[in-house]
């Protein structure tokens, strides 16, 4: 593969909300991993409700726990906020205060068949509603475009959905979706997740695996919908197939592949937009670096060690990995002080180190570094991440 004559920035790929996947941490760390602006990180969802009732956007340590607030200085153009809602309202309101707070893309989730979202009344119920999905997103473009100038540009606004829902998969019912939005509210995004739904008899795990990838159809659909921009996502986990799919659609939306193998991105920046490989960091920075992150984060917003560890567990495989993880969880619970508050006994960072040294211990071969006693603790991670990803 050539990557020199792949035009760099040309090609656009982004990572999948995923629940209890991509938090603000797990960002961070896919951040660390590929710092060069090349992809688009999607929160989890957020309901639109937590804004206009919630109110979490008052309340700092409540906000760091869905939105990204330390990426938005500097990657405001590369982070999405995904929200559910089912009144528009709410989403109208949650797009003000993301707005408020520098968020620059805000996508509205159409394609979550889960039950406990159904009975919400918003995620992939909403194809079947499309003049109630199209209000909603009308509120969001309402709210997107309010008292805009040089200070205060317009927040991109996109919609999630299925190609289909239950035994409907027939381009006139996705084109009429489309369409619907794009009378009411303009022509705002598509990422379109190429499977149908079906709202009864699967699990939202299986919603993602068991009807069949119809990449066809996506690509009809940018061929019909020319002014505006439509991403494709499922079942992309080579890059092969994301050049692939960018010769019919203007992006790839990648989910479980990068969940189960973070370091992927790296692989995208080399040869997708020709990063040079010497260029890409380090495991022993990116490990450091989400460390001393992990230990601002509980500072700062008392976030709890199991959220800032989840990130690690992701990154660490194999034996040792499955006993550093192991040791880390162990480590973690011994050093809770309380069982209702996020107080510990010691650093994140310090446990992490132990759980590193115990699980050397186990196997009898160093993945921790030598350090002098005046070294940070956070560099004891620096030759297990290699050792991790090697």
């Amino acid at each position: 593969m050539n990557s020199a004559a792949i035009r760099t920035r040309a090609l656009r790929t982004s990572v999948a909300p995923m629940i209890d996947v991509t938090d603000p941490c797990f960002l961070r760390l896919l951040r660390l991993i590929s710092p060069f602006g090349n992809h688009q990180l999607w929160t989890e969802m957020v309901h639109a409700n937590m804004f206009s009732r919630g109110q979490i956007h008052l309340t700092k340590p409540k906000l760091a726990q869905y939105i990204p607030i330390h990426e938005l200085g500097d990657f405001a153009h590369g982070t999405v906020v995904q929200i559910g809602a089912s009144d528009p309202q709410d989403a109208y309101t949650a797009v003000k205060e993301l707005r408020k707070l520098g968020v620059r893309h805000i996508n509205l989730n159409c394609g979550c068949p889960s039950r406990n979202v159904q009975m919400g009344s918003f995620g992939a119920v909403l194809m079947t509603k499309p003049e109630i999905a199209a209000g909603i997103v009308k509120a969001m473009v309402d709210a997107a475009t309010e008292s805009v100038d040089e200070l205060n540009p317009a927040t991109n606004i996109s919609v999630k959905c299925r190609i289909g829902i239950d035994e409907d998969e027939s381009p006139e019912f996705l084109r009429k979706f489309i369409d619907s939005v794009f009378k009411t509210a303009g022509p705002v995004s598509f990422v379109l997740h190429a499977r149908r739904a079906w709202l009864n008899g699967l699990s939202p795990e299986q919603n993602r695996s068991v009807p069949q990838l119809n990449h066809a159809r996506v690509y009809e659909m940018a061929r019909e919908f020319p002014q505006t921009q439509v991403f494709v996502n499922g079942g992309v986990d080579s890059v092969e197939k994301t050049l692939a799919h960018l010769q019919h659609v203007d992006g790839v939306m990648i989910g479980r592949k990068i969940r189960e193998d973070p370091w992927f991105l790296s692989t995208l920046d080399q040869y997708v937009y020709g990063v040079h490989g010497e260029m890409l960091p380090k495991a022993e920075q990116v490990l450091n670096e989400y460390v001393r992150f992990a230990d601002q984060m509980h500072e700062e917003y008392a976030m709890r060690y199991t959220v800032l560890a989840r990130p690690m567990y992701a990154i660490f495989g194999g034996r040792k990995g499955r006993s550093f993880r192991r040791n880390l969880g162990q480590t973690i619970l011994q050093a809770k002080t309380s069982k209702d508050r996020p107080l510990y006994s010691i650093r994140f960072s310090d446990a992490v180190s132990e759980a590193i040294y115990a699980a050397e211990k186990e196997h009898q071969q160093s993945i921790g570094a030598p350090l002098s006693e005046d070294e940070p603790a956070v560099c004891k991670v620096a030759a297990a991440a290699a050792a991790a990803v090697s």
